[in-house]
């Protein structure tokens, strides 16, 4: 009886999901020291570059917790305010939905809760007759109803000036490079915006009608108010203001400013009106502009002073290039203090950049006294630009220790003289300790020609048992370095700077593994398209040897680049595919592991050297909390991921790189063998087999021409049992090679569109 429901739920039920056999928790389990004393608090947060800074109360225990969002990759951090300090819990990271290129939380509708002002999602679908303009403002409502769990509503993907009714409506433009100035400006308990337009050298003001208009402070009614705020005008060239400016709207045509600002508004003396710091592109240190109106009775917002050393009462703010400036309570001691920070997603001095000033005065008239200029950063590992990280026991010392591509610093390398950073592993197999050994390993770009975009890979190319190492580059060229170690001296030759003429793809990220399990280190190498490429080696174990041109081109059908379909065919594009191939669940098998621009890391099971094969991508594996489900987790552009056993449990852990420097790890929680699908796929109706249970043939019906797709039967344990080529709408295929028992179907038609089914042969 039993055996019968079961067979008839197969039958009507052959799209099926199951539990996620796999999962990859946020871990801090390893330490990661630059000197034998001096230990990272959270060295696995993932860099800092361009950093914007708000208060919003995370957690729901009425203390503003600290959300942090960096321009560079767009990608948020969430910090609890617990006992003094700022504990990372990036748990809360998930709740709050995509954001681009700047934040700025004000809570404009007085109801207690933060909302978010942001760049426009140009991927919504807009109103029916309505256009989504670049450049503009998004606003999402924060709805939160239950502490702990923020929600958020957009009830605006584009602001707009009212006009009123003399002008049709128009979106408040705003350039995306820059940080604008969401405040109560005319002090009437709403809500309006400064901003520099484009190519212009004056202040815009954008007032809030809402009081005026009988809505109370909870609405958003903007009129374009003043071309000229504060009676001034920007000198390009100086860095500072012409102030008591008799035309500025007249001089500002003449005078085009280049795009880059960013604006700070605050009463710095408690006057009623509002004070400006000012900071511009082409220039490290911030302008401070001193608001005459209540002083001196005015009518208009003037500027009659500033400060270009500002803050003058303490150590100068300076950033290599475009300051930004953020007015928080750092301490929670009721006292609102100043972040400086970079906005400069460009080239940049990208490290220890984040200067806090610690407001000594009063609320109401701050003082701000410079504390240091590592304000968050001096907790993490940040390398400054760009991470790909490697574990490889370099030592042979039987542990993995970590080696790091990077850009660096850019005041330095110019981001054309990438390095190798080696943190020795120091710790025990079951306690990484990783200690900085040394900043410029094998300085691989002391010679010519230089190596731009640097991705390592390691692994024994001539039998001699010591891990060699191949870098791909930005032009497609894989370098060749043979390890000729000995007696616990690290030594590596270079032995040629374009190996055996192998060509990928530019923007070559290598990863050397025996894929064909002949016993011979192969060669996998991601590209700049997003999709992977293999080179078999036809060698020894003591000499590799290697065609020119790739064995299999695309191998798996993995792809990571965003996927646009014209004429009916698919096309990726800035992919930056950097694989892994690893065997997470010891079966025997290859997963791989794919970073790429997209800010994810994908992941795909039975990874082969088989030209034929479809490789399965597995979802939603991500958490940044063990007690929550994974989910397809965001580190910003760029990732790259190794994989190895830091603590001796026998599963390995993940780190992640990103283009902010830095680094992320996680620890994988497997239950039994990766045979995960992705949900969408397995929802898709459009193939049907027949009879299930099959025994000599299984039908395959589709409404889709499949003609030339390739196929796959794969047992419960994901092991291929059988591939082939499908010939258009109706298939039999011959199934009295399979053993009684339960398998899975596989196949894809030409845009993409995967096909699983689950059947039984009896």
């Amino acid at each position: 009886m039993k055996k019968s429901n079961l067979l008839f739920l197969l039958a009507f039920l052959p799209f099926l999901s199951w539990a996620q056999p796999v999962q990859f928790n946020y871990s801090n389990k390893a330490t990661v020291s630059v000197n034998l004393t001096d230990t990272l608090k959270y060295p696995f947060i993932g860099g800092l570059n361009a950093p914007q800074f708000n208060k919003i109360d995370l957690d729901g225990d009425g203390v503003k917790d600290l959300f942090v969002f960096d321009r560079v990759g767009s990608k948020a951090m969430t910090y609890l305010f617990k006992n003094g300090t700022y504990v990372y819990a990036p748990f809360y990271e998930s709740m709050f939905p995509p954001l681009y290129k700047w934040v700025l939380m004000y809570d404009y509708n007085k109801d207690g809760k933060e909302d978010i002002f942001t760049e426009v999602d140009y991927n919504a679908q807009p109103e029916p007759d309505k256009y989504v303009s670049s450049n503009g403002v998004r606003l999402l409502r924060n709805v939160t109803t239950v502490p702990g769990k923020l929600k958020w509503k957009q009830d605006l993907n584009q602001l707009m000036d009212t006009g009123l009714e003399m002008l049709p409506p128009s979106n408040i433009a705003l350039s995306n490079t820059d940080y604008s100035a969401f405040h109560d400006i005319d002090g009437d308990g709403d809500m309006d915006i400064l901003l520099m337009q484009f190519g212009k050298n004056v202040i815009t003001y954008y007032q809030n009608l809402s009081q005026e208009m009988g809505y109370g402070n909870d609405s958003l009614k903007f009129v374009f108010r003043d071309e000229c705020w504060g009676y001034m005008s920007y000198l390009v060239n100086k860095n500072g203001f012409l102030l008591n400016d008799d035309s500025p709207c007249f001089r500002n045509y003449k005078t085009a400013k280049h795009n880059g600002t960013t604006l700070t508004v605050f009463d710095s003396d408690n006057d009623g009106d509002m004070d400006l710091i000012y900071g511009d592109v082409g220039f490290q240190s911030l302008v401070y502009l001193k608001n005459g109106k209540t002083i001196m009775s005015l009518k208009r917002d003037s500027i009659i002073a500033q400060d270009t050393a500002f803050p003058s009462n303490s150590v100068q703010a300076k950033i290599e290039i475009f300051p930004a400036s953020f007015i928080v309570d750092i301490d929670e001691d009721g006292k609102k203090d100043l972040i400086v920070a970079p906005n400069a997603e460009a080239a940049a001095k990208n490290n220890e950049q984040v200067m806090y000033y610690r407001n000594t005065g009063t609320s109401a008239v701050p003082t701000f006294t410079y504390q240091s200029t590592n304000f968050l950063v001096g907790d993490m590992l940040d390398l400054g630009g760009g991470s790909i990280p490697r574990l490889v026991d370099i030592d042979a010392d039987g542990d993995l220790d970590l080696i790091i591509a990077t850009q660096g610093e850019y005041t330095v390398t110019a981001n054309s003289n990438d390095k190798l950073v080696l943190f020795k592993n120091v710790g025990t197999k079951t306690k990484a300790k990783f200690v900085l050994e040394n900043s410029d390993f094998l300085m691989i770009n002391s010679a010519t020609p230089k190596i731009q975009r640097v991705i390592p890979s390691f692994g024994d190319l001539n039998g001699d048992s010591l891990p060699d190492m191949i870098i791909g580059d930005l032009n497609g060229k894989l370098h060749y370095y043979e390890n000729a170690s000995l007696g616990g001296n690290i030594v590596f030759n270079k032995i040629s700077n374009n190996y055996f003429n192998m060509f990928a793809g530019t923007s070559a990220a290598p990863c050397l593994v025996d894929l064909n399990k002949d016993g011979k280190t192969d060669i996998v190498v991601g590209r700049k398209n997003g999709t992977l490429v293999y080179f078999e080696n036809t060698g020894t174990e003591l000499a590799a040897q290697f065609a020119a041109t790739a064995s299999i081109d695309s191998i798996g059908k993995v792809a990571v680049g965003e996927k646009i379909i014209s004429a009916g065919m698919p096309y990726y594009f800035d992919g930056y595919s950097v694989p892994e191939v690893c065997d997470l669940d010891k079966d025997g098998n290859y997963e791989v592991l794919v970073g790429s621009d997209q800010g994810r890391v994908f992941l795909y099971r039975n990874f082969d050297a088989s030209a034929s094969r479809t490789c399965m991508e597995i979802e939603n594996v991500f958490s940044d909390a063990a007690t929550v489900s994974g989910s397809n987790l965001f580190f910003g552009p760029k990732t790259s991921v190794a994989t190895g056993d830091l603590d001796g449990d026998g599963v390995s852990e993940l780190v992640i790189g990103n283009m902010r420097g830095g680094i992320r790890m996680y620890s994988a929680d497997i239950k039994g063998v990766i045979s995960g699908v992705k949900e969408e796929r397995l929802q898709a109706p459009n193939c049907v087999l027949f009879p299930n249970p099959a025994k000599d043939i299984l039908q395959i019906r589709s409404d889709k021409n499949l003609k030339d797709s390739p196929y796959t039967i794969s047992d419960i344990l994901g092991h291929s049992v059988q591939t082939g080529t499908l010939q258009g709408y109706e298939n039999s295929i011959d199934t009295r090679g399979l053993t009684p028992g339960f398998y899975f179907f596989q196949s894809s038609d030409g845009i993409g569109n995967q096909y699983v089914a689950k059947f039984l042969i009896e």
